[in-house]
């Protein structure tokens, strides 16, 4: 009895060891199947810090130009030889200059531009008359070109307020576009009247 006691308990020693080396082998290998699905989300799907990369118009050549969304390699060689015939861009402003890239366009690669030149030039570049017809601004719907008419609110600060609300949404009042960076009371004295709030 004390054989078969013994190779019983020799037995379960070794089922108890082969089950502890499987345990751990089969850890080290969803330890190495997690990393290795990390490197792979790394390397194929960009991080919101690569995705947020800004390209700057004036030096950016054809493969960069056309990761810009809506631009294809027609509008990125365009987007050269304007470049090379008129010279560098003063402003961001001066793409929808560009044949084939109009007002959709712009605003859908701003996020991804790098800001050139000071958002004045941008501002004093609208006609009066649209200022003028315009009225009151609906923060929650205003085009790049219309948030940039309000006093304080240059190139960055419109791209701000873009961006704030593609992430969180619309403004519930006027007061939420002080929520914005950059954008604190004084500024918010100065175009509370010339804004509205509606979806």
């Amino acid at each position: 009895m004390s054989k078969i006691g013994n190779k019983k308990s020799i037995l379960t020693i070794i089922i108890l060891a082969l089950v502890l080396v499987i345990i751990i082998v089969l850890v080290n290998g969803f330890q190495k199947i997690s990393q290795t699905k990390k490197e792979l989300q790394k390397s194929t799907v960009p991080t919101e810090q690569e995705e947020i990369t800004k390209i700057n118009i004036n030096n950016a050549d054809i493969d960069n130009l056309i990761k810009l969304p809506g631009i294809g390699q027609t509008k990125a060689k365009a987007i050269i030889d304007y470049r090379e015939n008129i010279g560098e861009f003063k402003s961001l402003k001066e793409l929808t200059n560009v044949k084939g890239i109009g007002e959709k366009n712009f605003v859908k690669m701003l996020p991804y531009l790098k800001m050139i030149g000071d958002s004045t030039e941008i501002i004093t570049s609208i006609p009066d008359s649209f200022k003028e017809i315009s009225g009151k601004i609906n923060i929650n719907t205003a085009s790049f070109t219309e948030l940039i008419s309000l006093p304080g609110i240059g190139e960055k600060r419109a791209q701000q307020i873009i961006s704030y609300r593609e992430k969180a949404g619309s403004f519930e009042n006027k007061e939420d576009i002080m929520k914005v960076k950059g954008i604190g009371e004084g500024i918010y004295t100065k175009i509370k009247d010339m804004i509205i709030i509606s979806n």
